[in-house]
């Protein structure tokens, strides 16, 4: 049994963003002037746009379809850089994308409030390293790096010639509440593409105590046509994790708890069973909190918590 926790995000503007050697821009940017093709991308304020037809001036973000007219572009989402921090395309939160970059992803946040918690999903990487300063202060307040990989224990066979055993998802609630911190994450993959889903930061909040009869699921979106002769279409598409946590709290926790989850009611937020253990460590939004009348103080209470990532 380990305390549940919960998340709020902070929202990461360009200009808590110190540092990132991540382009700014996926495509070239917008030109009245040029002609466009069916397929073509562009990037205007750090948003990808794909023109469905030919056209010329009309701007992907200002244009207007009519009857006659129809939409000259697709918004694709937030550039590479931003997007395991934002994935939303209008009210939409695409699942399956992420941040990648060969060999590493490094950059620093300045979060301009006291934080004291950080999560991590959809993470390939061999390492991820958290490295938090604050000005007047020559070393750093807090420096870890944390294994995503390993391999395989139990005998030199299995170290030698066994396949990594990995984790996808990290939750760190040690952070020192420094109001001025610079926050700097690596997430290394040598020789490999780093990739990150989601990340969240922002001030955890204690819901009560994961308990035993947590369970996982997961709910795949690709589709499959048979066909008259017996062949198949398959069609991928992305796949949602989900959790639902079995909560344990006393009586006397039960209304603050649900002021919590009303604060983070629609919004993406990093929640947790037990850090320890990686597939309890989710970036997403809940649907159901269910409560019963405490019983000599303890209540219990089932969160169900899809990801976004």
């Amino acid at each position: 049994m380990s305390q549940m926790k919960v998340v709020p995000g902070i929202e990461i503007t360009p200009a808590k963003m110190i540092v990132n050697a991540l382009p700014d821009m996926d495509y070239p940017a917008y030109d009245p002037a040029t002609a466009y093709k069916i397929g073509d991308r562009v990037t205007v304020d750090r948003i990808n746009y794909e023109a469905t037809v030919a056209n010329t001036g009309r701007n992907p973000v200002t244009d207007v379809p009519t009857a006659e007219k129809p939409a000259a572009w697709v918004n694709n989402g937030w550039v590479n850089k931003y997007r395991m921090f934002n994935k939303a395309i209008g009210n939409t939160w695409k699942i399956g994308t992420f941040t990648a970059a060969p060999n590493v992803i490094d950059f620093t946040i300045r979060p301009g409030q006291r934080i004291n918690a950080i999560g991590l999903v959809g993470v390939y990487a061999s390492s991820v390293r958290i490295v938090m300063t604050v000005p007047g202060v020559t070393d750093p307040v807090y420096d870890k790096t944390f294994a995503m990989s390993s391999k395989a224990g139990g005998s030199w066979y299995q170290y030698f010639f066994g396949q990594f055993v990995t984790k996808d998802n990290l939750a760190e609630f040690d952070l020192p509440p420094f109001n001025n911190a610079d926050i700097r994450v690596i997430v290394s993959a040598p020789g490999g593409t780093a990739r990150v889903g989601m990340m969240v930061i922002g001030w955890g909040k204690t819901i009560g105590t994961a308990v035993y009869g947590t369970s996982l699921g997961r709910k795949k979106y690709s589709t499959v046509k048979e066909e008259f002769d017996g062949s198949i279409t398959i069609t991928k598409r992305g796949n949602r994790r989900s959790i639902d946590f079995q909560v344990e709290l006393s009586g006397d926790e039960i209304s603050s708890t649900q002021r919590i989850l009303d604060e983070v009611d629609d919004t993406p937020s990093l929640f947790v069973g037990a850090s320890e253990l990686d597939y309890t460590v989710m970036i997403g939004i809940f649907d159901d909190f269910d409560t019963g009348l405490p019983t000599y103080n303890r209540g219990q209470y089932t969160l169900k918590v899809r990801s976004l990532a």
